[in-house]
C-alpha cells in the first residue's frame, strides 16, 4: 500500500496544462488524478486507489501497487515534468509505503470500506448505466431500493472466486458525480465524454474465504472504474 499527499491546486494546474481544466465537470478528480499519476509514474501508478480530501486535512491518495515508495520517488525525480513534480513536490516525506501482508487465513473476520461505482451494460448493449436503474427496468421489478440493490452488487463482487464471504454489509453513503473520461475517437483523435455516475460508500464486515482468491482481489479492486479512484477494499479488524 502506498500514501501519496498531493497539493491540489497544483494538480489542478497541471491539469490545465494538459488542456484538461474541466472545472465543475469531475466532481471526484478521478480522472485529473488518474492523469498525473500516469504522467508521474506511468506502468509504477498504484491501481485501485482512493482520494481522500477535506475536514481540513492534506489530500492524500492511498492505492495498491507492487511498487514500493523508494521506487516512485526515483520515477519522479528522473523523469517527471515540473508541473507533475509540483503536484508531490516533497516526496521524501509526501510518498510512504508499506507491505500488506499475504498470510491471509480463512476464515479470518475483517471489517471493510470500499468506495465504488456501481455501474454496469444492459443485455444487448454497450451503455453504460447506474445498477439501480437497470434493476428499475426489469419486468418484475417492484419496490426496489436502491441501497438493497448496490449492497447486492458489493456483496457478489467481494464472494467472487470465494475471496470471501460477507457477514454484514450496509450503504453509508450516495450521491451523483459529475466524471470526465476519454473515449477513442475518430481518425485517432480522443475525446471527452462527460459522464453522470454513482458513487457508493460502502462499509461491512467479512471473513477471509481462499486466501490467494482474496490477495487478487486486493490487488484488482471492485467493480468498474478502478483507475478513477474506485474500487479499493480498506480493511480494518472487526469489532
Amino acid at each position: 500500500m502506498v500514501e501519496l499527499q498531493l497539493d491540489i491546486p497544483a494538480l489542478l494546474r497541471f491539469l490545465a496544462s494538459q488542456g484538461l481544466d474541466r472545472s465543475g465537470e469531475d466532481d471526484d478528480l478521478g480522472y485529473g488524478v488518474h492523469a498525473w499519476m500516469a504522467a508521474a509514474f506511468g506502468e509504477l501508478a498504484p491501481h485501485p486507489w482512493r482520494l481522500f480530501t477535506g475536514r481540513g486535512r492534506p489530500a492524500r491518495v492511498l492505492g495498491y501497487t507492487s511498487h514500493d515508495a523508494a521506487e516512485l520517488r526515483q520515477r519522479l525525480r528522473e523523469f517527471a515534468d515540473p508541473s507533475v513534480w509540483a503536484v508531490c513536490a516533497q516526496p521524501d516525506a509526501a510518498i510512504a509505503s508499506r507491505e500488506m501482508p499475504s498470510d491471509w487465513r480463512t476464515g479470518r473476520r475483517l471489517a471493510f470500506e470500499v468506495l465504488g461505482c456501481p455501474v454496469g451494460r444492459k443485455a444487448g448493449t454497450r451503455v453504460e448505466k447506474d445498477l439501480f436503474l437497470i434493476r428499475a427496468d426489469e419486468p418484475q421489478a417492484q419496490r426496489l431500493r436502491r441501497d438493497a440493490v448496490y449492497c447486492e452488487w458489493a456483496r457478489e463482487q467481494l464472494e467472487r472466486h470465494a475471496a470471501a464471504r460477507v457477514t454484514f454489509i450496509r450503504l453509508e453513503g450516495f450521491r451523483l458525480v459529475r466524471q470526465i473520461r476519454k473515449d477513442q475517437g475518430t481518425g485517432g483523435q480522443r475525446s471527452l465524454r462527460r459522464l453522470v455516475r454513482p458513487q457508493a460508500l460502502l462499509r461491512g464486515e467479512l471473513t477471509v474465504g481462499d486466501p490467494e482468491a482474496f490477495s487478487a482481489l486486493l490487488r484488482r479492486g471492485v467493480g468498474r472504474h478502478r483507475a478513477f479512484g474506485y474500487g479499493m477494499l480498506l480493511l480494518r479488524p472487526a469489532p
